[in-house]
């Protein structure tokens, strides 16, 4: 049921993904082919008042398949269908299966997440960082291991160099 969930997550994430980039899309494509790597880390994004890394994923992302509008919208895509599952199994650790199972559908047909997931933005990488953290802070609480705490430690690395607003 959740393999199915997260194909029409994905089918609803990819629909109207060739749309031309958004004004804020093409300048962070554009600023990513002119500038260095450690440029994109210490000075664009900066400018861009965010942290740099959905800068970097973005760097890295075009520097592996290109500028295209769908291409450079993939990460987005992925966090995006990412987060889904991410919901899915903190539904199933809250509660049970059927739990997650609905929670991952109401996020798979979220507007709003649908919206974010389609634009070559830092949104997508915000969210899935936020649900990282909070689905390792769950475990870490009732299960104590290393492998959770590390987790959680690295999924907030991940918050905050996603956004400044999810601090």
């Amino acid at each position: 049921m959740i393999a199915g969930i997260l194909v029409l997550a994905t089918i609803l994430r990819l629909i109207r993904l060739n749309q031309s980039l958004w004004l804020d899309e093409a300048i962070n494509v554009l600023s990513t082919r002119q500038n260095s790597f450690w440029d994109m880390v210490t000075k664009y994004s900066i400018g861009d008042f965010h942290p740099p890394g959905y800068f970097v994923l973005l760097w890295i992302w075009i520097y592996i398949g290109g500028t295209g509008g769908i291409w450079v919208r993939l990460p987005s895509v992925i966090l995006g269908v990412a987060t889904v599952w991410l919901v899915y199994l903190l539904g199933k650790e809250f509660f049970n299966k059927k739990v997650g199972i609905l929670s991952a559908l109401f996020m798979a047909l979220a507007p709003l997440h649908v919206y974010y997931s389609q634009e070559a933005r830092m949104y997508s990488l915000t969210v899935f960082s936020v649900t990282l953290s909070f689905y390792f802070f769950w475990r870490l609480i009732h299960r104590g291991n290393v492998g959770d705490m590390v987790g959680y430690g690295i999924s907030n690395v991940l918050v905050l160099y996603s956004d400044y607003l999810a601090d």
